[in-house]
């Protein structure tokens, strides 16, 4: 059976001045030597004044040790600069915990998703952006993007220049850190001082061209007995990834092959561009054809210049390519034109970051430090695509006929066309858009100790605030403009139809070679979106009492945040003004949370046999959201190690996510979908899923429906009022493994996460999915969603109409697996050479929609494995350093997927037996680089994806795809590449 698709305070210090920048959060680590992964457990440096202690990312408590209960992996700065990773988005998406789902970068222009075209961020576990939490020097930075689906944050606004490392908490932390922390905890590391000036400039060159990058950036530092300022700024340049420029995007084609011969038949069935260089199969964007709707005619470009009807040079297409197929329509028309071939696969963007930090000591009070860090990034992404225009156009001889063909004025019009009374012209149009986004992130802390009165108690006070301000916008087809004509088809009465002031029955016109109409009914339309946020956190922290095996540690805090957010978007878009394209209404809300937390560390035996150590180490915390209330988390972990060179550890605990403020505002949002790409009932008569085939029947829709209406109108919007807050739960029991007689250390970590009244959309898809593949028709679905019941109107009867697609609480999401950690280092006579190892397996992604899946009439759906959730993802390096040599060998691998459970391996196509290609091969990229650095300068030199491993090819139909290749950030789309970073101290 078929599844179902898974749904899956302004509070700073006035006081503080522009000219004493920065600071070192008291959740940071404060140096800028980095860690191994967590399989080593790094000591501390010989220092242990209380002053001295770190705070590792997870814990709010002081310590000497970098030892956590929770798996912590880290990527360090140097090996971003080895593999040629051009920003933070790249470090952060490309690890293990990270890489087996989707991320959204900048890949997903043209597409509709959270925080607007061009945001790059984080999903851990595939939980969603909205469930990774992402700190900057252990404070919480605000969300940054455009439209009304603001509430992740953009990774494009971290300043690679400056990270020294970055730690991954992988479990859940909602009780150290609040809502958001529910799959895990990035936290970006920065340096806190630089001895010299220093110039980067890094260079990415993909070998077939398109998507090239550069970054230039610039650090510089300011020493003191007493204190550092870092200054830096940033430049990095993307240039657009064409589909035109890769072979498996430029011609996409259904790739559909005969049951029985294994022949490909696509292309000869249904070749769109027959007798072209290019024999796609399915193009990009259909256009250059007029349809008369009385008739059903599809007027095309003639191939041998004869002409036949009303327009010079075309004529109807022809028929029946295949007699015994029960003459299946042979698709002659002209569609991946240059126009098309333009569209951005890959995003262009030009992206300024400028950064600042300070931190100084001062002898009061026992000791302060003062910290503060300033952050600006200016990010303009553009967006190149194409649509069609396809209005319907009637003519004098329908006045007056119930098609209610009228001039603007009221009056009867004498307009005709060429080819019939009501015809429907498809041409091309530009559809681009343009992103600019501002973001300031100005953060401040002090801490210090109780003196006399607690002297060995620290406490801290930081305060952070942010705003994002981004507009988005671009060309669009007016209705006010083009006429005033119904999507649907729906023919509504007399004054429907329109007399158009352009002209779209010339082939210059159909073609895209004369694109003036569009310049008489198009318009720039822009909208604007401000996102806030200020938080003040306080902690105290220290010893509470000794015990034979050490002290019992103890934090305590307070945190207050606020945050809002305002999109207006264009008054054509509020109106409903935009022809074919997403309607949305003014989204604007703002929510508050008081929390008060709490952090124990209990030591329980330590240097006994069988026990080197053994603590406990629990945490909880309380909150009062004013949007719905209040509630509390916790989290308990053990640390045990037992020999120098085993440690087991593991945590159980709960989180918890607020619903964001889009999902609870978000203004009610119109697009439109293709009836093929949300209706199960079409051609239900050759499905192989009974449920469909019974349900579909029994909504009376014919087994040979072919679904030829318009596109269904999909309206979203926000539950507020109705929503209430996820919890989750989640374990980790890990071991880590260091032998004496080798330089080796391994960690094997067990997570599981679960998540509990899940806020999400369901999808179009999802929704009629679940009504007509379900065991209960009708069901809750059913409810979602209108037919047109109209036998009068052949166009749009049986068509889905509307769905109702707005934001509501699912039953539950569920994953599970292993996190392994490989490190191996050793010098031998030829140098020092480094093996470093992280993979992740998945060995389950349970969706349900309802609190059984009795109710919701599916079995259990376990997405592991399916394509852009792979079982299996890794990434590794060999580097061997010999003098000033470095010689690296990296790789990135994703396991083999499949979408079988929910599209046929084995089905028809037009009326043939065929085979579909529903597993997505797995693949294994490579790359190398070679650096050579001294006490002045340093250059790194390499190839991304040496062996030009291209990304799988699927089937039109099994998994959304761009070109012949799934939609997934997790797949390179720019090939083999070449790099160069060059380095200069001063």
């Amino acid at each position: 059976m078929k599844k179902l698709l898974k749904a899956k305070t302004s509070l700073l210090l006035s006081g503080v001045a522009a000219s004493t920048l920065l600071f070192t959060s008291a959740y940071a680590q404060e140096t800028e030597t980095t860690t191994a992964p967590d399989a080593v457990e790094a000591p501390a440096a010989e220092d242990t004044k209380r002053m001295d202690r770190v705070v590792v990312t997870g814990s709010l408590l002081r310590r000497d040790e970098f030892t956590s209960t929770s798996p912590i992996q880290v990527i360090t700065a140097e090996v971003a600069t080895l593999e040629g990773l051009v920003d933070t988005a790249e470090i952060i998406q490309g690890s293990s915990v990270a890489a087996g789902s989707v991320q959204l970068n900048n890949q997903f222009g043209g597409f509709v998703v959270e925080g607007g075209t061009g945001i790059n961020s984080v999903s851990l576990r595939g939980l969603g952006a909205n469930r990774s939490l992402v700190l900057l020097n252990g404070r919480r930075p605000g969300p940054a993007g455009t439209r009304g689906q603001v509430g992740s944050f953009d990774l494009n606004v971290l300043p690679s220049s400056v990270i020294t490392r970055v730690d991954i908490l992988k479990d859940g932390a909602s009780s150290i850190y609040g809502s958001d922390a529910v799959a895990g905890v990035v936290n970006v590391i920065t340096r806190t001082s630089i001895d010299r000036p220093e110039v980067t400039v890094q260079y990415n060159q993909p070998v077939e061209g398109g998507g090239e990058s550069l970054v230039i950036d610039g650090a510089y530092g300011l020493n003191f007995d007493k204190g550092n300022i870092v200054l830096a700024a940033q430049y990095t340049k993307r240039k657009d990834l064409s589909i035109g420029d890769r072979d498996y995007l430029s011609c996409p084609n259904d790739n559909v092959y005969d049951a029985t011969t294994g022949e490909n038949i696509d292309r000869e069935d249904r070749s769109i561009q027959a007798g072209t260089n290019l024999s796609c199969s399915s193009g990009n964007v259909y256009h250059n054809t007029i349809i008369d709707l009385f008739t059903g005619d599809r007027y095309i470009p003639s191939p041998d210049g004869v002409t036949i009807g009303g327009l010079e040079g075309y004529r109807p297409r022809a028929n029946g390519r295949y007699d015994d197929a029960g003459g299946v329509a042979f698709y002659e028309d002209v569609i991946n034109s240059e126009y098309a071939l333009t569209e951005d696969a890959y995003n262009a963007m030009d992206l300024l970051t400028l950064y600042g930090s300070s931190n100084f000591e001062f002898d009061v009070l026992g000791g302060i430090t003062w910290d503060t860090e300033l952050l600006y990034s200016s990010r303009k992404t553009k967006s190149e695509g194409w649509r069609q225009f396809f209005p319907i156009i009637a003519d004098a001889s329908l006045a007056g006929s119930g098609y209610g063909y009228l001039n603007a004025d009221g009056t009867d019009s004498d307009f005709t066309n060429p080819l019939g009374s009501l015809v429907q012209p498809v041409a091309i149009a530009p559809s681009n858009s343009e992103i600019n986004v501002d973001y300031y992130n100005l953060a401040t802390g002090v801490d210090g100790t109780f003196g006399g009165l607690l002297p060995d108690w620290t406490w801290s006070l930081d305060a952070v605030t942010s705003k994002s301000k981004g507009t988005y916008g671009g060309n669009q087809i007016l209705v006010s403009k083009s006429g005033d004509w119904n999507y649907n088809y729906g023919i509504e009465g007399p004054g429907y139809s329109f007399a158009p002031t352009y002209d779209l029955f010339t082939p210059e016109a159909l073609s895209g070679a004369d694109m003036s109409w569009y310049d008489a009914i198009s318009s720039y339309e822009e909208g604007e979106t401000t996102y806030e946020q200020s938080l003040f956190t306080a902690v105290a922290s220290g010893p509470i009492f000794e015990l034979p095996a050490g002290e019992v540690g103890l934090a305590v805090g307070f945190e207050a945040r606020e945050f809002s957010i305002d999109d207006q978007p264009s008054e054509a878009s509020i109106n409903g003004d935009l022809w074919g394209s997403s309607s949305a209404l003014v989204t604007k809300g703002e929510d508050d949370v008081v929390e008060y937390f709490a952090e124990l560390e209990v030591p329980i035996l330590k240097g006994v046999p069988g026990f080197e150590e053994l603590s406990f180490n629990g945490s909880a915390r309380t909150f009062n959201y004013a949007s719905y209330g209040t509630g509390d988390v916790w989290k308990a972990g053990l640390n045990w190690q037992v020999i120098p060179s085993v440690r087991f550890r593991g945590s159980k605990g709960t989180s918890y996510r607020a619903p964001a403020l889009y999902e609870l505002y978000l203004g009610s949002q119109t697009s439109f979908l293709s009836q093929s790409s949300i209706d199960p009932c079409i051609d239900w008569g050759n499905s192989t899923n009974a449920n469909i085939r019974t349900n579909c029947a029994a909504d009376g829709i014919p087994d040979d429906y072919n679904g030829a209406a318009s596109s269904a109108t999909i309206t979203s919007g926000g539950g507020a009022g109705n929503l209430k807050a996820e919890t989750s739960e989640s374990e980790t029991i890990g071991v880590i493994f260091t032998p004496t007689f080798a330089d080796l250390s391994i960690a094997i970590d067990y997570f599981s996460i679960e998540v509990n009244d899940q806020v999400s959309s369901l999808g179009a898809g999802a929704i009629l999915g679940g009504c007509y593949g379900a065991n209960n028709f009708p069901n809750a679905f059913c409810d979602l969603f209108t037919r047109t019941n109209d036998p009068a109107n052949a166009l749009a009867h049986h068509g889905v109409a509307t769905v109702t697609d707005s934001f509501l609480n699912v039953n539950q999401q569920k994953t599970s697996g292993f996190d392994y950690t490989i490190r191996y280092n050793h010098d031998f006579d030829f140098g020092s050479m480094v093996f470093e190892l992280q993979a992740t397996q998945t060995t389950e992604d349970i969706a349900l929609l309802f609190d059984s899946d009795a109710e919701s009439g599916f079995d259990t759906d376990d997405f592991s494995g399916t394509i852009g959730d792979p079982e299996w993802v890794g990434n590794g390096r060999v580097s061997i350093e010999r003098g000033d040599w470095t010689y690296s060998w990296l790789f990135d691998y994703i396991h083999e997927t499949s979408n079988a459970i929910y599209a046929d391996e084995f089905s028809t196509y037009f009326g043939r037996a065929a085979r579909y290609i529903v597993d997505a091969d797995s693949t294994l990229t490579h790359d190398l680089s070679v650096r050579y650095q001294n006490d002045d300068w340093s250059i790194v030199g390499g190839f991304l994806n040496v062996f030009d491993e291209d990304p799988p090819y699927i089937s039109t139909g099994v998994a959304n795809r761009r070109g012949n290749i799934p939609l997934s950030g997790g797949y390179d789309l720019r090939g083999r590449t070449a790099f160069v970073t060059v380095n200069r101290k001063f």
